[in-house]
């Protein structure tokens, strides 16, 4: 599935801080995969599922697997991979998954601006 990277200087204990911190702000319960990785989810699978386009952006079921790795340079990369598409609102709920992700994507990057520690971000296939 696509998803999104996002490149960040400074110390890497920080970084995962903001990102932990902005995510939740966007409603997302995070539970920790490994040592730099976590699951990121919010809203309703069964909302989702019975009620399709109609459970909107802020009750569609998103999951985000969160990978988070420093590089050689000393910058700290965060991958963001989609794990739903919301297909089970059709057309709409796939649309409305996607504006949702783009949103968590601005608002990470609008975080690490005003940190003053944003360096690169892009959409990944």
């Amino acid at each position: 599935m696509a998803g999104y990277k996002l490149v960040v200087s400074g110390d890497h204990e920080a970084a995962r801080g903001i990102m932990i911190k902005t995510m939740q702000g966007q409603d997302f319960s995070m539970e920790p995969t490994g040592d730099w990785s976590a699951r990121a989810e919010r809203g309703s699978k069964g909302a989702s599922l019975a009620l399709g386009a109609l459970a909107g952006k802020s009750g569609r079921h998103l999951i985000l697997d969160i990978a988070c790795s420093p590089s050689d340079d000393g910058n700290f990369t965060i991958m963001l991979t989609q794990s739903t598409s919301g297909m089970s609102g059709g057309l709409i709920g796939m649309s409305q998954a996607k504006k949702a992700y783009n949103e968590v994507y601005e608002s990470l990057v609008a975080a690490f601006q005003s940190a003053g520690t944003f360096v690169a971000g892009e959409a990944v296939k």
